[in-house]
């Protein structure tokens, strides 16, 4: 059986890094969003960026298997993406949790979630060697109880797989390897 994993956890845990370090390019799922295209993005690559004309013609005609309304911007997963990332193998992609359980629904144990734990001290320290302005570091804290909040949800998850996100990148990756043996 093929395993979409999906990465869960506050903003700065290193959800995209660690996927990116365990799983081939073509095994992720591109998702689609309505922002601007962030310095060194690719389109088709790192996301499909489209109109939010575009985006809500796609809503109506029920292409998304999920989709979430986060600071301004569409963000969601095409059925179509998700369905060939499943078909050709194992596939990934860094998703909220509320997106998580929308993609669980859907299709059953065929997402696994991939949760990311990280301290609400080593999120800010993260955050502002990222060069993170003041604002968004307090609304990227603010989120954070929320997602731990979420956290307690996902454990009654047989398939969970926790990940310790105060190691390095290299132990991390390392963890999640050995859980997907």
């Amino acid at each position: 059986m093929n395993y979409c994993y999906l990465f869960i956890g506050p903003s700065g845990s290193g959800k995209t890094s660690l996927a990116e370090n365990c799983f081939s390019p073509d095994q992720k799922i591109v998702s689609y969003t309505t922002r601007p295209a962030r310095l060194g993005e690719k389109n088709g690559q790192d996301y499909h960026f489209i109109s939010k004309d575009t985006f809500q013609q796609m809503i109506q005609r029920q292409e998304f298997a999920e989709y979430d309304h986060y600071d301004g911007q569409y963000y969601g997963i095409s059925n179509e993406s998700i369905e060939s990332g499943l078909r050709n193998g194992d596939c990934y992609d860094p998703i909220t949790a509320s997106g998580f359980w929308n993609l669980r629904r859907r299709f059953g144990d065929a997402v696994v979630p991939v949760w990311i734990t990280i301290s609400k001290e080593t999120l800010m320290d993260r955050l502002k060697n990222r060069q993170t302005d003041s604002k968004e570091i307090d609304r990227r804290l603010a989120l954070f109880d929320e997602d731990q909040a979420n956290l307690t949800k996902l454990e009654a998850l047989p398939d969970l797989i926790i990940i310790d996100g105060e190691r390095s990148l290299e132990a991390m990756s390392q963890q999640l390897r050995e859980s997907l043996k």
